[in-house]
């Protein structure tokens, strides 16, 4: 019987803690305070390619656009030159040349 009177008197005791607690008061400012703390605390993130600038970036676009261009030009011109020569050649290489004009050739 001891033991059960025992945890009873545990079980009164814990509620009379219960009702000794009050509540907190804070300051209205607390929870603004704490976020700009750790807000300031907080690491700034470096940028990875914080040297590909906006200036840097349309110099390099119009660098690769002249390369572009050029390389299309330049293939271009040197085909218009080839064309005539690859058919000739071609038709030399199968014997397509005749001197005739004879359909069945």
């Amino acid at each position: 019987m001891k033991s059960s009177e025992k945890i009873e008197e545990n079980i009164k005791e814990t509620f009379k803690v219960l009702d000794t607690i009050e509540e907190v008061k804070v300051n209205h400012f607390f929870k603004h305070k704490v976020l700009q703390n750790i807000k300031s605390q907080q690491e700034e993130k470096v940028p990875v390619f914080g040297w590909f600038t906006p200036k840097f970036q349309l110099a390099t676009l119009t660098v690769i656009l002249l390369l572009n261009v050029g390389s299309i030009l330049y293939a271009f011109s040197s085909q218009e030159n080839n064309t005539e020569v690859s058919i000739e050649s071609f038709a030399e290489a199968y014997n397509l040349q005749s001197e005739t004009t004879s359909i069945l050739n």
